[in-house]
């Protein structure tokens, strides 16, 4: 698959048609039954990040994809492993940082993914173990969204900044782990990509201009955050619009009127 092909824009529409079906048909059930089955279907994403991982590092085709380089600790596959017992998380501490993380950062991430990944993923054939790759971001990106869209994160006007606070966090602590990794495991692990794009989207345009390792990076927050103020805005405009679709009155029957009338 290549991104804005005719069976990638295919691929998208689908996506984005079965995640507004799934969302009209779940929010008619009870939260307990849809957070299992958002659940279940992020259970079934890792299941597949994982089983897609192992098949590419057995691939010979692939000699610089090997497993010192490839712990879960890339941002779409943190988000990946994170969506599990974010479907689940309600009132703990910690589940509207994780929410806010995922819808935000997490979500964004995984589009720009489908929309530009790194060069071994384009021009494959679309029954190739690669899709494997635009289906596991594909769900990073519509879990989030549709996990919102049944109540189970309400974002607020703060939250798209709060969100690149916890990604800086969860970065720092990934990137003292690579750093970790290149002095003892691997010397080319990179993970978030700190220390090389390795041709990924927009981080390639910010090496070019700045080229220096981890600092290279920073410009994403300022370029980012008005991307996040725009998803918190749509968010809360179909969050206003579901209720006032549900305050709006019936239409009156102009036959109940006139029968009345004769009687």
């Amino acid at each position: 698959m290549t991104p804005f092909t005719p069976t990638w824009t295919i691929y998208l529409v689908l996506l984005i048609g079965v995640t507004i079906g799934a969302w009209a048909v779940l929010r008619r059930g009870s939260e307990r039954r849809w957070r299992a089955i958002l659940c279940g279907i992020a259970v079934v994403n890792v299941g597949i990040s994982t089983t897609f991982t192992f098949n590419r590092i057995a691939d010979p085709a692939y000699p610089d994809f090997v497993l010192s380089r490839n712990w879960p600790l890339h941002f779409c596959t943190l988000v990946t492993f994170l969506l599990v017992p974010g479907m689940l998380a309600t009132k703990q501490w910690w589940a509207r940082p994780l929410h806010t993380l995922l819808f935000f950062p997490g979500s964004l991430a995984a589009l720009l993914a489908l929309a530009a990944p790194g060069a071994e993923y384009i021009g494959h054939p679309l029954w190739s173990m690669n899709s494997w790759f635009y289906v596991i971001h594909g769900l990073n990106f519509v879990l989030p969204l549709l996990h919102a869209g049944l109540g189970g994160y309400r974002p607020r006007w703060r939250d798209p900044l709060l969100s690149l606070v916890w990604f800086t966090i969860l970065a720092m602590v990934v990137l003292g782990i690579t750093v970790f990794a290149r002095a003892v495991v691997d010397p080319k692990a990179n993970y978030m990509y700190f220390f090389d794009p390795e041709g990924s989207g927009i981080l390639v345009v910010l090496w070019h201009l700045i080229h220096i390792p981890v600092l290279y990076e920073l410009p994403l927050l300022p370029i980012l955050y008005p991307v996040l103020l725009a998803m918190c805005a749509v968010q809360r405009g179909f969050e206003r619009l579901g209720r006032a679709l549900r305050r709006t009155p019936p239409a009156a029957d102009p036959t109940r009127g006139s029968s009345a009338l004769g009687t």
